[in-house]
């Protein structure tokens, strides 16, 4: 499916999904709303997709081979209709030239039914599981999350677009250099 929106959403815009984003994610996955206005821009941008009217939104790093969403959400009322899900099949037709979609994904945790749903939603649309420690640049202290990918996800490549992607919008992170140890970038 194409959507008849998917729009790139201008900084001045960005506020009102800002808003959302911090009622639909953990405080610990979000970056500060200046950091927002900081790095976007040509390789990273956020959009607005939906149909009729917007149904949700997407941030995306976007490099040579691949992309990263690093967030993605649908508005709290058009929850559970699909739109996830055509969203993720409509990013072939967006991106038709990258080799792979990588996600950060919360490491599963029975405590939190959400973190459950969100791995099962990007398995059931195809994502794997990449075998990489991967870690989230969250202020002082590393996030130890999932990356998942669609596509060809070769490792030592991801690795590569990682680097390229924490110099690019991580630099302000006072633990990237640990991150990066742990990670072997």
């Amino acid at each position: 499916m194409c959507y008849n929106k998917f729009m790139r959403v201008k900084p001045v815009e960005f506020k009102q999904i800002y808003d959302d984003m911090l009622t639909q994610f953990p405080p610990e996955e979000l970056k500060p709303y200046e950091r927002f206005c900081e790095i976007s821009g040509k390789n990273y941008k956020a959009y607005e997709f939906g149909e009729d009217e917007p149904v949700g939104y997407a941030i995306i790093f976007e490099a040579e081979d691949y992309i990263l969403v690093d967030y993605l959400a649908v508005y709290k009322k058009f929850h559970s209709l699909g739109y996830g899900k055509k969203f993720l099949t409509a990013l072939s037709q967006i991106f038709p030239n990258k080799k792979g979609v990588l996600f950060e994904v919360e490491k599963p945790d029975k405590t939190k039914i959400n973190t459950l749903r969100r791995i099962k939603f990007y398995e059931s649309n195809g994502a794997q599981k990449i075998n990489i420690n991967y870690f989230y640049p969250a202020s002082e202290k590393p996030l130890p999350m999932d990356l998942y990918c669609i596509g060809e996800c070769d490792t030592d490549e991801v690795k590569k677009f990682i680097k390229y992607l924490f110099r690019s919008i991580h630099n302000d992170c006072a633990c990237l250099e640990k991150i990066s140890d742990l990670m072997g970038l």
